[in-house]
């Protein structure tokens, strides 16, 4: 159940980088230092198969693009 929340969770991030930037899957698989596999699998599939590293990656990229954004409504 926990591994099923994580993957809706970084589904829903993924998601969102998507929706509110012109990155690519591609781009957020190299800007988070992840296969492209990886994040097409957490996009697509639903499966969640990276490390913990992986993961701090991908959260890390999600907070620079939620403070950019809140940034940019304030300015």
């Amino acid at each position: 159940m926990e591994q099923e929340s994580k993957t809706l969770i970084y589904k829903g991030m993924i998601q969102y980088i998507l929706g509110s930037t012109n990155y690519t899957l591609n781009h957020i698989a190299q800007f988070s230092h992840l296969s492209l596999d990886s994040i097409r699998a957490i996009y697509y599939h639903d499966l969640l198969q990276i490390s913990l590293n992986a993961e701090i990656q991908l959260l890390k990229l999600y907070q620079i693009v939620l403070e950019i954004n809140s940034n940019q409504k304030i300015a």
